[in-house]
């Protein structure tokens, strides 16, 4: 009877990280992250396929321990599913203050993303965008493009954003760049480094980044000791916006075991 239950309740928990991680993996096809996202999907999807396809040989190699590791697998499963539907709901319901027009003179912050030979994708051009809007109604505030040149990447993420905004009329004397930062812990903490080498200090700062990706900002400028206000840019490439939901997802789980 327990097996009969596991059986169903691992077919629809597993079954949705499945669809999870391989829809997140068919996007890695198209759009390459490094090796750690490879990994990661890899490594679920051969643990929730391992049942089904080795089902018989490890019930005769467990014996009477399977059932105890039937109800392990179930488990981690349903974890994955309630804490991933958790997160979705804390992306887009969180309380995130939005940059308020009192007074200006802010130094903007623009979160980096991969660019290509092309220069920005859309997702990034996004948050160049609302930078840009902002920084218009703004005339005396500065933008800071932040983000380092990955392996797969032409150029620093923060030289292809200056020339973006350059190339959309932002005055290149307006925009500080940051090209070291990896992750973002580092675009928060080299970019508040820069905001005070350039005597920048005292201005109130502003996070451009996805809707998606603000809320994971937060957490991380209150872990920092960072006071700012944000402003979020759409996410333009609704095709990918599940797949965007599990890299959340996984990016979360890496900022509580390495704090980043």
């Amino acid at each position: 009877m327990k097996t009969k239950l596991y059986s169903k309740l691992y077919a629809v928990f597993g079954g949705f990280t499945f669809v999870c991680f391989a829809a997140y993996f068919i996007k890695l096809i198209f759009s390459p992250e490094g090796i750690l996202p490879w990994i990661a999907t890899t490594a679920v999807m051969a643990a929730v396929a391992l049942p089904f396809i080795f089902g018989n040989p490890l019930k005769r190699l467990l014996k009477k321990a399977y059932p105890v590791f039937a109800a392990l697998m179930c488990a981690a499963f349903i974890f994955y599913t309630v804490t991933f539907a958790l997160l979705v709901g804390y992306i887009y319901l969180s309380p995130t203050a939005e940059a308020s027009p009192d007074d200006g003179g802010r130094v903007y912050i623009v979160f980096g993303a991969k660019v290509k030979e092309s220069g920005p994708t859309k997702t990034l051009a996004a948050r160049l965008d609302t930078a840009a809007a902002a920084l218009e109604a703004d005339p005396d505030g500065v933008i800071v493009v932040s983000g380092g040149r990955g392996i797969d990447e032409p150029v620093a993420e923060a030289v292809s954003m200056r020339d973006y905004l350059v190339s959309h009329g932002v005055p290149e004397e307006k925009i500080l760049v940051e090209d070291r930062a990896h992750n973002t812990a580092e675009n928060i903490r080299y970019s508040v480094a820069l905001i005070e080498e350039n005597g920048l200090a005292d201005r109130k700062t502003v996070c451009v980044s996805s809707d998606t990706h603000v809320p994971r900002i937060r957490l991380l400028c209150a872990r920092e000791g960072v006071e700012a206000e944000y402003l979020k840019a759409p996410f333009p490439e609704k095709k990918f916006l599940f797949t965007m939901w599990v890299r959340e997802y996984l990016s979360y789980g890496k900022m509580l075991i390495t704090g980043y």
